[in-house]
């Protein structure tokens, strides 16, 4: 075993016995060479693929029938003939109950379906949930409809070379499961909204990482494990729940569908999640100090969840609690990871030191069943890079300034269009809009993508792209990565290093990662460089209560501010209008604006708010901290307000609970 998992942690392969790795011993991908076995694993290989040959043929031929003559007839059932979807789920569900063999205490992969595939006997003992489809496919004489392969990997190229895979589930359809689709396999027999019903191979019903037979399966549609699914191309066309399929030769779309031989649902449960962890952030961690790693901002970007996962299982599988802080990778955290890949995995020398690899960081989740590694999270060098503020930028600006951006590496539209480009091969449609115009067409597009494929709700399914949507989007459509550029003030949009920017860099984004204005107070006063004594405290909660009720996405959109002075456009905006006076908010969902509504949790319009913009904030005009770090800015300014605000009150009505408030 140690020189096994050795190998495989070179080879970036998975080993073992357990039911969703890797497949590492493949056709595709072949064991090492036998001057390195001994003598006797060669003799007892060829013994058990001969002795399983010589029972299945002898077994066949004392039944009178040979491995798919079932299925060569006209496919029939009780005396209907069945379609070649329904014929494949048959000869699978007839399987559910198999188990493979068992010895010393563990089961062992061995079992009836690898000797029975022309070319794949060699996979015998080995992980063999593909070796499963792959028989399968034979029986039901539908063997040209799927790759003879025990490798899952293999299977999803095979499916994407042949532009047959989709991020929605269909009727016999292959679900492929882990990073890039490459760990795990299953047939979907039916799918409803929430769920994708499966026959799996060399899997269970109790949760364990080792498999041992063939199970139907309910597997959650949202569950961040499942990657996608290859459609073979059934005569009968597929029905399937790809909406970018509607209407396309040989699809058939249907939101909910089941086989016609489904049957009865699994009384398996519903699998939970486990938490992602990112092997990039975790390298990142280990090769940075502690100081780098502290100063990280909090998002999606900071590795300090991750390392705190990895920890975790390490005390679990070593029984050691680490020394380190927790969420921070030191010299601790790198001595118990390399006792778990020497003790626990078997690696020496180089493979047993050094930053954690792909490969043992996805053994340390199996084995503790704390986390999966995240799909996509080693780098993918060769892809070009789109930047997250400019397509943010580009979402909130007119069609007239994305097009007065100067061409070249470094405009938004070479971004929007990479991101055009990848909602066009996801979402299998084209996109209206201008190639590198972000606009309405593109906007609509990619709200889909994020209601349809990520099954996002709410708020999070509409406006301006973030971050994560964006990662999903290159990482499924395999035509980027995502540069955020500088930190980031939470989602809500990008950072200026620099105080005063240009009003047209202003962005319109929502507000959505929490905080009390207690909170936001405290921080903006850092970060205008005050105080935050009590008279900084109580003059801007009045005045906050005053102009928006303490809400940070509120736009005026009825005053006297709400113009487009010459020289600017209206812009996208995903704030609360507010369309009369004392009227009740409501969303605005990426309309379009006068630019100078009075906007955010002090009321500042674009041009007052870029002016005042405290260094190391949001551009985002509806960032609680940014507005009120701009506010305190300009009534210093405009009106004197000392730095520790003692005659704020009495310099600005507006500011002083003891008088009736007014404009500012």
């Amino acid at each position: 075993m140690s020189f096994a998992m050795a190998l495989g942690e070179a080879l970036g392969h998975g080993v073992g016995s357990r039911s969703d790795e890797p497949r590492w011993f493949t056709a595709d991908n072949p064991p090492c060479s036998l001057n390195v076995c001994s003598f006797r694993l060669v003799f007892s290989v060829v013994f058990s693929v001969v002795s399983s040959l010589v029972v299945a043929i002898a077994g066949n031929f004392a039944r009178g029938t040979l491995p798919s003559e079932r299925y060569r007839k006209g496919n029939i059932r009780k005396g209907k003939t069945m379609n070649q979807a329904d014929t494949l789920i048959d000869v699978e569900k007839a399987e559910a109950g198999y188990r493979e063999g068992y010895s010393n205490g563990h089961y062992n992969n061995h079992q009836k379906y690898s000797p029975a595939v022309p070319g794949l006997e060699w996979s015998q003992d080995q992980a063999w949930c593909e070796t499963f489809q792959s028989w399968a496919f034979q029986q039901a004489n539908e063997k040209s409809l799927a790759p003879v392969t025990a490798s899952c990997a293999t299977a999803v190229n095979w499916y994407k070379n042949k532009g047959r895979f989709s991020f929605y589930p269909a009727i016999g359809a292959l679900a492929f499961f882990g990073p890039a689709g490459g760990e795990h396999v299953g047939l979907v027999y039916k799918y409803d909204a929430d769920n994708a019903y499966t026959i799996e191979g060399n899997t269970n019903d109790n949760g364990s990482f080792e498999g041992n037979g063939v199970y139907m399966k309910t597997r959650p549609r949202r569950d961040g494990f499942l990657y996608g699914y290859g459609l073979p191309a059934f005569t009968e066309g597929v029905v399937t729940a790809d909406p970018g399929l509607k209407d396309k030769p040989g699809f058939t779309y249907q939101a909910t569908a089941s086989s016609g031989v489904a049957g009865s649902p699994p009384t398996t449960p519903v699998e939970t999640a486990l938490p992602w962890v990112s092997s990039n952030q975790l390298i990142w961690a280990a090769t940075h100090s502690v100081d780098q790693q502290r100063a990280v901002e909090p998002g999606n970007s900071n590795p300090a969840d991750d390392v705190a996962l990895v920890q975790d299982a390490l005390e679990k599988v070593m029984g050691v609690a680490v020394g380190d802080p927790h969420g921070v990778f030191d010299a601790e955290t790198q001595k118990l990871y390399d006792a778990f890949r020497k003790d626990k995995l078997g690696f020496s020398a180089a493979d047993a030191t050094g930053s954690p690899g792909p490969r043992s960081l996805i053994e340390l989740g199996k084995r503790s069943q704390l986390f999966t590694v995240r799909a996509g999270s080693s780098p993918a060098l060769t892809l070009p890079m789109v930047n997250v503020n400019q397509v943010q930028w580009a979402a909130t600006h007119s069609a007239q300034e994305e097009e007065a951006q100067p061409d070249g590496a470094s405009s938004s539209k070479v971004d929007v269009a990479l991101v055009q480009d990848g909602l066009k091969k996801v979402m299998h449609t084209t996109v209206a809009d201008t190639a590198g115009i972000f606009e309405q067409a593109t906007q609509s597009l990619y709200d889909e993508f994020r209601h349809t494929v990520l099954n996002l709700t709410g708020d999070d399914a509409i406006g301006i792209p973030g971050g994560e949507s964006l990662s999903e989007l290159g990482q499924r459509s395999g035509l980027f990565q995502v540069d955020f550029g500088s930190p980031a003030s939470g989602p809500d949009g990008a950072v200026a290093s620099a105080g005063a920017i240009n009003p047209k860099d202003v962005t319109f984004n929502r507000h959505v990662s929490g905080g009390t204005l207690d909170e936001w107070i405290t921080e903006a006063c850092a970060a205008a460089g005050v105080p935050a004594n009590h008279h900084w405290i109580r003059g801007i909660k009045t005045a906050a209560g005053r102009e928006s009720s303490g809400n940070p996405n509120v736009c005026n959109v009825w005053d006297s501010n709400a113009i487009t002075p010459h020289g600017f456009t209206a812009v996208h905006d995903f704030g609360d209008g507010v369309y009369v006076a004392g009227g009740k908010p409501r969303k605005i969902n990426g309309a379009s604006t006068p630019f100078q509504c009075s906007r955010g949790v002090l009321q500042c319009i674009p041009q007052t708010f870029a002016s005042r913009h405290a260094p190391g904030t949001s551009v985002n005009i509806y960032d609680p901290v940014a507005s009120i770090a701009a506010a305190i800015g300009y009534v210093r300014k405009r009106y004197g307000v000392s730095a520790d605000g003692s005659n704020l009150a009495a310099k600005v009505r507006q500011f002083d609970p003891n008088r009736r408030g007014g404009g500012y």
